[in-house]
């Protein structure tokens, strides 16, 4: 069985570049063509998509994302990131996550069917760009997790709780502790993120972890902090946050998780789409819009 991972399309609805750089549209329109194109052999039980769908949560992008992502030839469920709105995922997208009414508004559900299960958890907090678990997210999560103790299990959310490196993206992840109380009790479970724009594989209180790199742009890996003494004149001149407050315009990439016995494999793969990898450039909104 595999399932396939993408994340962070970003898709603005009014035509403008994300970040005045990235032709999202265009990056979308790309990825569903290649899945499309792919051997039946290839494709995944289904897609799922760790947040970050539409830059502002703004309607219009759902509505293109939507129309997109439904030309897939498997199904796909979604996740929320730090950039989408609750509100508009469970008007729009009501069969691709598809929460029950006890842990509503938090779009949190499990996919049981297939030797692999897949439980989705919401770490959004609501105006913020960190995330985090709420007592009741986390309530949920630890009654979930201890139905099938032995079936291979993705946890998928947008936000990782751990240490990344990049100093811009390391912010605080409220209850972190808590989750890794939860996930560590479980040898059969791996935890996916979106968020970073990179494909990264770490073990975290040795749960084993993974982050997705991004449909839309490729974040620069750079480890420097904002007062880093390597940092330059021009990039304090233009307030250089730390490293993670760039990106690439680079291909699309996504993970392929494959069960192989009773063993996850995790693939990072990109989709050749001829990018050009300018940049770096800054997560830079337009005059008037907010981070």
């Amino acid at each position: 069985m595999k399932i396939i991972q993408i994340s962070d399309f970003h898709l603005r609805g009014d035509g403008k570049l994300s970040f005045q750089k990235a032709d999202t549209k265009q990056a979308l329109d790309q990825t569903v063509e290649f899945f499309c194109n792919l051997k039946s052999y290839d494709l995944p039980e289904y897609f799922v998509v760790t947040g970050d769908l539409a830059e502002g949560g703004m309607k219009e992008g759902y509505e293109l994302l939507r129309q997109g992502l439904d030309q897939l030839p498997r199904p796909y469920y979604i996740v929320p990131g730090n950039h989408d709105k609750r509100d508009f995922f469970l008007e729009m997208f009501p069969e691709h996550a598809p929460v029950k009414e006890d842990i509503k508004p938090y779009i949190c559900y499990t996919l049981d069917d297939g030797s692999i299960r897949s439980i989705i958890i919401d770490t959004c907090r609501e105006g913020c760009h960190y995330g985090g678990l709420t007592d009741k997210v986390a309530e949920w999560l630890e009654g979930k997790i201890i139905e099938y103790p032995n079936k291979p299990t993705l946890v998928f959310t947008h936000h990782p709780p751990f240490i990344t490196g990049l100093p811009a993206m390391d912010e605080e992840f409220a209850q972190a502790d808590r989750l890794m109380e939860i996930l560590k009790k479980h040898k059969n479970v791996r935890l996916c993120c979106g968020h970073m724009h990179t494909g990264m594989f770490t073990s975290w209180k040795g749960i084993p972890c993974v982050t997705c790199p991004s449909i839309a742009m490729q974040m620069e890996v750079d480890f420097r902090g904002k007062n880093s003494p390597d940092v330059t004149e021009v990039e304090a001149m233009d307030n250089f946050k730390g490293g993670g407050d760039r990106f690439f315009l680079g291909n699309p990439g996504y993970l392929i998780h494959d069960l192989q016995g009773n063993q996850i494999n995790t693939h990072s793969m990109l989709i050749p789409t001829g990018a050009s990898y300018s940049g770096p450039w800054p997560f830079k909104y337009y005059e008037g819009e907010e981070d």
